[in-house]
């Protein structure tokens, strides 16, 4: 995690630095469960689901991969505003944009090196020094992890770069050749915990569909 974004760039934002040079990002639309019939890949039945508030389960295409989220009440999924930022699909409030939107939510895929494969702790553990670098006076607490909508246990941590409320939280879920890092960010006085019910949500509705899947635009 090195690039944190600055209050007036959202291409500065803080990208884990376990992503950095190693996300693939395909540029394949995201698709609801109503348009998703005729993929290749179909969900499971309980991808349908919808929690307090949630909307309806949203495949995201990846180049080998598929994967879901579900969109907090009041905010909107978007896969290609964050491609620029190598972010494979965003979240932000209703109403606002990615590039300006002081707290914002993003899903992003790490494919492992199969040369040197990283446990999961061993890429929070570099996630972390790499916060605390940059960060010197920062501060990275280990929160309660939290269940996704298929029995996987995601680990929490929150980053405050300096004394006082943390502004990011990342959840690392392991998954099949691959960890999905899952971020809310904001640069508002009190929009980290007002938006973290949301981060919840979006992390306890996150579904991993499947790898080694034709995605659309290899049909």
């Amino acid at each position: 995690m090195t690039t944190r974004r600055t209050p007036l760039n959202r291409n500065t934002l803080r990208i884990p630095a376990v992503l950095l040079g190693l996300a693939c990002l395909t540029a394949i639309p995201a698709v609801s469960m109503a348009a998703a019939k005729s993929k290749p890949a179909k969900p499971t039945a309980s991808a349908a689901r919808k929690g307090a508030g949630a909307g309806a389960l949203t495949l995201v295409y990846g180049d080998d991969h598929v994967f879901g989220v579900v969109a907090p009440e009041g905010w909107a999924v978007d896969d290609s505003s964050g491609l620029g930022s190598r972010i494979r699909v965003v979240l932000y409030p209703r109403g606002q944009k990615w590039d300006n939107a002081p707290t914002v939510m993003y899903v992003n895929p790490l494919h492992q090196d199969a040369r040197r494969p990283k446990t999961l702790t061993q890429m929070i553990v570099h996630d972390v020094e790499q916060f605390q670098k940059a960060n010197p006076r920062g501060k990275v607490v280990a929160a309660p992890m939290i269940r996704t909508a298929k029995g996987k246990t995601a680990q929490v941590r929150y980053f405050a770069p300096a004394a006082g409320e943390p502004s990011e939280a990342v959840a690392y879920i392991e998954e099949p050749d691959l960890v999905m890092l899952l971020v809310l960010s904001s640069r508002e006085p009190g929009g980290f915990q007002k938006t973290l019910p949301a981060f919840h949500s979006l992390v306890e509705h996150y579904e991993f569909v499947g790898g080694n899947i034709q995605t659309p635009s290899a049909r």
